[in-house]
């Protein structure tokens, strides 16, 4: 298969880039919460263990901070993912997500992708519409139509309040009944109608001109540990990966899906090398969010995938247990990912020597050859490829007034949405 091609302005762009706009335009940071004694909202939304060591008392991001402003114009942050707590009063996440915009072309001109997860069921981070039912349910009714359907539906109600990108659908098979993370969050227990199915809801949501994202490759149906919490391990074989697993991301890669997310397992068959974790100094197989053999050969080499690899987030403990923020970051690049999402937490003013300490061992890494900038610019050429691809590169935004927060209230709150979601009640 030919190399990726890029447009002659993405390549003079990102050769204009300095290093550090560079490594913002590759990270996904996430403002979800923030240290409660550092905003002017009252509410405890949790108490969250920072940096996996210390309890602190946050309260939900609704709006940007003085922090959260200098970090964005420092540190160039090309991307942000947004969650429920950051959407929970409906004028506020449209004006929060203009203001990230909006700040992200004051720093460097390039617009950001603004992500969630929405896939429907247990996993629907917008609150204010309706629900629709989990993938198992719509893949059971044996019609993708409902899926093209779904696609459509998830990408009007993120488009709403200003996203472009939906980390959905999930591409997974259902393979272990054990496995609490998926489950019902994948299609189908066979592989062909799992491709069907998130093919269908892919092809809805760029209908409606927002990136879909298909999750988690190599595949996470067969685990029964969460790699929130762990690392999985899959013990099947190449051939009986490429006669199951693999068949719904080729199905979608065969039919142009721009991005896919990366899973943090281990899985021998594919790639059985060995790396030091840094945390527990074990040698312990290579996970996939950090295997070049997996990311660069397999799903580039062998499966044809020429769009944005991203990261599933680097603070699930599958990852951070085993290694050093910057480590990781720098491990997973090297691999082949281009887009890391939750490169680091960052809750507090406290945290912007943390993010200074990454973009200095990052810009080390280039300039020592450990992570080649020929592999950087790689990464930064498909991201600016693809924000260029969905109509965002060049995009000008304007200030929401009280228009477009009526508007956006009278697309959540369509008729058709639950006439949808009440087509599956018992």
């Amino acid at each position: 298969m030919p190399a990726k091609t890029f447009d002659s302005d993405v390549i003079q762009l990102v050769n204009s880039m300095s290093v550090r706009e560079k490594i913002g335009q590759v990270f996904l940071m996430n403002f979800r919460f923030w240290k409660q004694s550092e905003t002017n909202n009252e509410e405890i939304v949790n108490e969250v263990y920072h940096t996996g060591t210390v309890k602190i008392p946050v309260a939900g991001v609704h709006k940007i901070n003085p922090t959260i402003e200098k970090m964005i114009k420092k540190y160039h942050i090309g991307n942000v993912i947004i969650f429920t707590e950051n959407l929970k009063n409906t004028d506020e996440a449209v004006k929060f997500i203009y203001d990230l915009q909006n700040l992200a072309v004051k720093s460097n001109g390039i617009p950001m992708l603004t992500g969630v997860d929405q896939e429907g069921g247990r996993v629907t981070r917008v609150k204010q519409s309706v629900k629709f039912p989990p993938a198992r349910t719509i893949g059971l009714t044996g019609d993708t139509d409902l899926a093209f359907t779904e696609g459509e539906y998830l990408a009007e109600q993120i488009s709403a309040f200003g996203m472009n990108l939906d980390f959905a659908p999930d591409c997974d098979v259902d393979s272990n009944p054990k496995n609490r993370v998926i489950g019902d969050r994948s299609y189908s227990t066979d592989a062909e109608t799992a491709g069907k199915f998130s093919l269908a809801v892919h092809k809805g949501l760029k209908n409606k001109n927002v990136i879909a994202c298909v999750k988690h490759f190599p595949g996470h149906g067969d685990t029964a540990i969460d790699s929130h919490i762990g690392l999985p391990k899959i013990k099947k074989s190449k051939s009986r990966w490429l006669k199951c697993e693999a068949v719904p991301f080729k199905m979608n890669i065969d039919n142009g899906i721009p991005m896919i997310m990366t899973a943090h397992i281990q899985y021998p068959a594919l790639d059985n090398s060995k790396i030091k974790s840094d945390r527990t100094q074990k040698e312990i197989t290579r996970p996939a969010t950090l295997s070049k053999k997996i990311l660069t050969d397999i799903l580039r080499g062998e499966l044809g995938f020429e769009g944005v690899i991203c990261t599933d987030a680097m603070d699930m403990h599958a990852i951070s247990k085993n290694f050093t923020e910057s480590r990781a970051v720098i491990e997973a690049l090297n691999a082949g990912a281009d887009l890391i999402c939750h490169p680091l937490e960052v809750i507090s003013a406290d945290d912007i020597p943390r993010v200074e300490k990454m973009y200095r061992d990052i810009e080390k890494a280039v300039e020592d050859g450990t992570l080649p900038m020929e592999r950087l610019d790689n990464a930064v050429m498909r991201i600016v490829q693809l924000k260029k691809d969905y109509k965002i590169l060049y995009r000008k935004f304007s200030a929401p007034d009280k228009k477009d927060f009526e508007n956006t209230k009278k697309i959540l709150t369509q008729k058709k949405y639950q006439d949808f979601a009440d087509r599956f009640k018992d």
